[in-house]
């Protein structure tokens, strides 16, 4: 049997139903079987592949990017990079070249034991932290690639003109769901009962907002940005939490610690966060919109240029897939974050908010 099944029937047992937000975080980061600690998620072998492994044009775009801040900023010699949650170690890796250790940290982010290695292989004099709060405390670039859709959401569905929690329950170790009254969905009835229709779902994630406030409070005190590229919306609602298996959706509840589990990211949320923090809020653009504009293009041609007929298809076929509309450039969205008299950020023409005093 699933030793996590085992482990999460066990505690709905004993104490109820629990919050998909809580099965998210078992599932995903229990620290002898969940999903992140353990598993290899990337890659052929891996149950998705993001868009560094799909072309370096990605993280030398970032790259370009950086080094456009780094300039405006008249070349700091004390500035860091952190990657959270850091991958295989590749965007970093093209980042550096683009930036030619300009660089003084470069920084991961992560608990995965197997991809740590691969980090360290990937960029040797880079630092690994597991908290933001442990890192040095000087100006930095935070970069989030598919990093906000993991953080473990709270769902509610409203019946019977008010709001339920949607949670996981057990029978004969079977998981499923179930519509359970709680203390957070009692302050949704509250607070946000009109507005909505019968069977309406909302979601609700606090660990991104801690996660966001974390970051705010570092780049306002020691000056810096934050980059995020992820699903999400900015309106809307509804049912977004899935699991993916094999690069494919599978049922979320099927194997815990096997499977990885995700929501889309809430950008207005993001924004509202912001505002209250006192930072700067750009976008969202569309992953292929931002990467147009940073010129993506011009560094395809360029590439080109030395490239084998071999080497230019795989070139073209992986930009493509990262900015086509038909498949992640319109998906995938973009937005940053900066504190107050920082540098403006380019990439975000269109749909940009700045937060006023």
């Amino acid at each position: 049997m699933n030793i996590l099944r085992e482990k999460i029937h066990n505690i709905i047992i004993e104490n109820g139903p629990i919050s998909i937000a809580s099965f998210m975080e078992i599932s995903l980061n229990d620290k002898k079987y969940g999903y992140y600690r353990k598993k290899m998620p990337l890659g052929s072998q891996g149950d998705f592949v993001t868009s560094p492994d799909i072309s370096q044009i990605f993280g030398e775009i970032i790259g370009i990017w950086i080094l456009d801040i780094w300039l405006k900023l008249k070349e700091p010699s004390n500035f860091q990079i952190v990657d959270l949650g850091g991958g295989r170690g590749t965007l970093l890796k093209d980042i550096n070249r683009v930036l030619k250790n300009k660089v003084s940290n470069f920084i991961f982010i992560d608990i995965n034991e197997e991809l740590i290695k691969l980090q360290k292989k990937a960029l040797r004099d880079a630092s690994h932290f597991e908290k933001i709060n442990d890192i040095p405390k000087i100006p930095t670039i935070f970069i989030g690639n598919e990093f906000l859709d993991a953080f473990p959401v709270h769902q509610f569905i409203k019946k019977d003109k008010c709001w339920k929690e949607v949670c996981i329950n057990s029978k004969n170790y079977e998981l499923f769901f179930s519509y359970e009254s709680t203390k957070l969905s009692k302050k949704i009835s509250l607070s946000n009962s009109s507005n909505f229709r019968e069977g309406s779902i909302i979601e609700i994630n606090f660990k991104t907002r801690k996660i966001i406030n974390n970051i705010s409070n570092f780049i306002r005190e020691n000056s810096g940005a934050a980059i995020f590229f992820d699903y999400g919306y900015m309106d809307g609602y509804g049912d977004s939490f899935q699991g993916i298996k094999d690069n494919k959706k599978t049922n979320p509840l099927s194997d815990p610690g096997l499977v990885d589990l995700t929501s889309h990211v809430n950008f207005k949320d993001i924004r509202l966060q912001a505002k209250k923090n006192n930072i700067n809020f750009y976008g969202p653009n569309t992953q292929g919109s931002f990467l147009e504009q940073m010129g993506a293009i011009q560094r395809l041609e360029f590439l080109e240029k030395k490239a084998t007929n071999h080497q230019k298809k795989e070139l073209r076929i992986g930009l493509n897939r990262l900015m086509s509309e038909s498949e992640m450039g319109n998906l995938f969205k973009v937005i940053a974050l900066s504190s107050k008299n920082f540098p403006s950020l380019e990439g975000f023409t269109c749909g940009t908010t700045k937060n006023k005093e």
